[in-house]
């Protein structure tokens, strides 16, 4: 009994120092893959800071000799076309904003009303919702721009249209969440006299601030970054995504401090909103899931 009880300590023993192992081999390629993320952010900000002079003598890769703030206030100058920096910055926002608050209320309500209600084809959406985010779209690219080129909508924003698309990941989150949302308050609810709007607008949405906060910091993010949509909709009005990108073809060597720090702006808001909001898009995205 002594001998088994031995042989299974030491047997635990090596699977612990097993185990130790694999989780430091995970973590030193964890952290490798971290810096490889980590580089172009300090390639941007270290080049940003440079003179004209430090850049082209120590190369890209040296620190600055000394931070140059004045490259911020001449990156504002720069323009691209007709569209300068700050009317880009301007169409940015502009499709940012428009495109989260129209997918948001779109994804939202049909969230609510296939997770609250039952009907015909109820469960065949369901489905095609949660398809949609598995089946790629880009076979119905040409189709998609085909309709809009035919109904004189490219080049206007009118294109924010397509933005309606109920489905994708907000959509699968906040059907989650309506599916669990305690029928005691709905049924308390419609005995008050509440109607179905009132229950939807001061009861369940209330109740999805968070993870509705938090996908729309995605999508937020995504529109910002986006260089298809404007590239292929909106060839003239220009948002930073095109702009530094014709920018960074165009420009001068001698400028290209001047860009750096035009793509340092460019990403501020988006690192401060993450930052703000890291804690509530990682609790409501890593939770998410369809329930019920």
């Amino acid at each position: 009994m002594l001998k088994r009880l031995v042989g299974l300590k030491g047997f635990v023993g090596r699977k612990r120092k097993k185990r130790g192992v694999f989780l430091w081999i995970v973590f030193f390629i964890m952290l490798a893959y971290a810096i490889t993320l980590l580089m172009p952010f300090y390639y941007l900000i270290c080049n940003s800071f440079k003179r004209m002079d430090d850049f082209l003598e120590n190369g890209a890769w040296a620190l600055p000799k000394m931070l140059y703030f004045q490259n911020f206030a001449d990156a504002v100058s720069l323009t691209s076309g007709k569209v300068s920096f700050l009317g880009m910055y301007f169409n940015s926002i502009i499709l940012t904003v428009s495109a989260v608050l129209i997918s948001s209320a779109s994804s939202t309500m049909i969230a609510y009303a296939l997770a609250r209600f039952r009907f015909f084809g109820r469960d065949f959406l369901v489905a095609l919702g949660v398809g949609a985010l598995v089946i790629p779209d880009l076979g119905s690219s040409t189709v998609v721009y085909k309709i809009f080129v035919d109904l004189n909508m490219v080049d206007t924003w009118l294109i924010l249209v397509k933005y309606t698309t109920p489905f994708g990941l907000q959509f699968l989150i906040l059907y989650s969440l309506f599916k669990t949302v305690a029928g005691t308050y709905v049924e308390a609810a419609r005995l008050d006299g509440a109607g179905e709007w009132r229950i939807f607008l001061q009861i369940c949405l209330p109740m999805a601030r968070g993870a509705l906060g938090a996908t729309m910091v995605i999508l937020a993010i995504n529109n910002w970054n986006d260089y298809y949509t404007p590239y292929m909709y909106l060839p003239s009005v220009k948002t930073l995504s095109i702009g530094l990108q014709e920018l960074a073809m165009t420009v001068s060597q001698l400028d290209r401090p001047k860009l750096f720090a035009g793509m340092v702006i460019a990403i501020t808001p988006l690192l401060v909103v993450f930052i703000a909001m890291r804690d509530t898009i990682i609790e409501n995205t890593v939770s998410g899931g369809l329930k019920g």
